[in-house]
């Protein structure tokens, strides 16, 4: 752990939670150059991962937790569909990504596409109860195939910021 005071790590997770909501409405509002239902880059997972790896568990559960409540305040409301989703995939993934960080120290590259795939895997799930629809699983691979690039890309790109804030507070941070 890092030797900070409690204000500092409230300031920088609360800097950290702020980042990931704007990235979040932000990349929600750009338009993919692939127009696949369901797809996004999933950027804002990168600050959930750097507050994995640079605090623990439990500040990655509250992290991801507040980022989804506040995002669905903002932009559809909490018993809204979208909402739902977001929060089914949210759960999924990180019970699966926490089982992994701390059964197996799988590198951050894993983590990030495991995570990403149970997200997809999450969302499906939820939509086949919520419409009754079990056809939904055919939409699968897809949600799976570009989840596996886009957790790749949120890895790669959570491994630098990590790298930086290793140089930055001078702390080495394993597994990235």
């Amino acid at each position: 752990m890092r030797k900070e005071t409690l204000t500092q790590k409230i300031v920088r997770l609360a800097i950290f939670l702020a980042m990931g909501i704007v990235l979040n409405i932000v990349e929600s509002m750009i338009p993919l150059p692939i127009a696949i239902p369901g797809i996004r880059l999933g950027l804002a997972n990168t600050m959930g991962l750097i507050v994995l790896y640079f605090y623990s568990p439990k500040e990655y559960v509250a992290l991801g937790a507040l980022r989804v409540f506040i995002v669905g305040l903002l932009r559809t409301g909490i018993g809204s569909v979208s909402f739902i989703l977001s929060f089914t995939g949210w759960a999924l993934s990180t019970l699966i990504t926490l089982l992994i960080y701390l059964f197996h120290k799988a590198s951050i590259y894993g983590l990030s596409i495991i995570s990403a795939l149970f997200h997809q895997v999450g969302q499906i799930l939820m939509v086949m109860v919520l419409y009754q629809l079990v056809e939904m699983i055919n939409y699968l691979p897809v949600l799976l195939i570009t989840g596996a690039i886009s957790g790749a890309l949120v890895a790669f790109l959570s491994s630098k910021i990590l790298s930086l804030l290793n140089r930055i507070f001078r702390v080495k941070i394993n597994n990235v």
